[in-house]
């Protein structure tokens, strides 16, 4: 399946959950040009390992798969801009399924936002030889602190700590062997320091142009925030705090050693500062007990209050 004129590569948004993933999507959706429908999943989870196969096959199993629902999207929509039955590759029906999303809203330009595609980079980099890949990292330890205000992921500071390490580092290694022309590693940090400047390596990386509408994206995006993302997230459709909850301030000094004791190789290659270069004895006892399933250090913030003040999404 050829590319219509103008459209341009495909891109997907990777990263940590809850590192401010969906508050890329927004900015991206805001520009005119630009579709970004909620979280697929699907592309890897109906991966069978085969490029080529069965359209119709392929296209029901897409139709029953749990988040295509939540695109509100006919799959008659996709079937018609697939356009041929038979044997087609299995990317051709993925890109039927996005460019039916962003036509239907008068964008001819697609991309994807699912975090844990951050695992999977060199099957999509396979699928999609065009593609370009954005990574938004943030500190895993503000990455914990957000995770101890949602019924999901993980409950304790070494499993988040192990999680967070696991993802990124090798979103990173896969990322960075695709070469700067391919893939992008942005700061959530200084995403929301400066959206401005954010928003324009975004377009520079993206070969589109940088579009001031962007930058207005909590009102002209709030449409595409599903209720799931708005209940755990209630700042999504604000613009970008930095008076956020930070690791600093608001996580208890025992798990910040604790998470560094798992984690810190990784905020090192990133740079982001260790405050215990060289953990205790106690901290690296506590993070292998934990590691080797012992029910310790449950994630918990020092500041009181429901919901992550930071916004941080996806």
């Amino acid at each position: 399946m050829s590319a219509p004129a103008g459209e341009g590569p495909p891109f997907f948004v990777v990263g940590s959950a809850r590192s401010g993933t969906t508050l890329l999507r927004l900015m991206l959706n805001a520009h005119p040009a630009i579709s970004v429908p909620p979280e697929s999943r699907f592309v890897v989870e109906l991966w069978r390992g085969s490029e080529d196969v069965d359209a119709e096959t392929t296209l029901g199993a897409l139709s029953r798969h749990r988040l295509f629902a939540a695109w509100d999207l006919p799959i008659e929509a996709v079937r018609a801009e697939l356009g041929r039955s038979g044997t087609v590759r299995y990317a051709d029906v993925m890109t039927a399924a996005y460019r039916a999303f962003a036509h239907l809203r008068g964008k001819p330009r697609w991309g994807d936002k699912t975090p844990r595609y951050v695992e999977h980079l060199p099957l999509l980099a396979r699928l999609w030889p065009d593609a370009r890949f954005v990574h938004l990292v943030r500190d895993g330890r503000d990455v914990a602190l957000s995770y101890a205000d949602v019924p999901f992921g993980p409950t304790r500071v070494a499993e988040s700590a192990a999680l967070w390490a696991s993802r990124v580092s090798t979103g990173v290694v896969h990322g960075r062997a695709l070469g700067p022309g391919r893939y992008l590693e942005m700061r959530y940090e200084e995403l929301v320091a400066d959206p401005a400047a954010g928003a324009r390596a975004l377009c520079d990386f993206l070969a589109v142009d940088f579009d001031a509408r962007m930058l207005d994206y909590a009102q002209r995006a709030r449409d595409a925030v599903l209720p799931r993302a708005a209940r755990y997230n209630p700042h999504v459709t604000e613009p970008p705090r930095t008076d956020t909850r930070s690791w600093q301030a608001d996580m208890p000094p025992e798990h910040v050693e604790v998470f560094e004791a798992i984690a810190g190789d990784v905020l090192s290659m990133l740079g982001y500062p260790r405050r215990y270069p060289q953990p205790g004895r106690r901290a690296r006892t506590r993070a292998r007990l934990a590691r080797l399933g012992v029910p310790l250090d449950v994630l918990r913030s020092t500041r009181a209050g429901p919901g992550d003040p930071s916004g941080a999404r996806g």
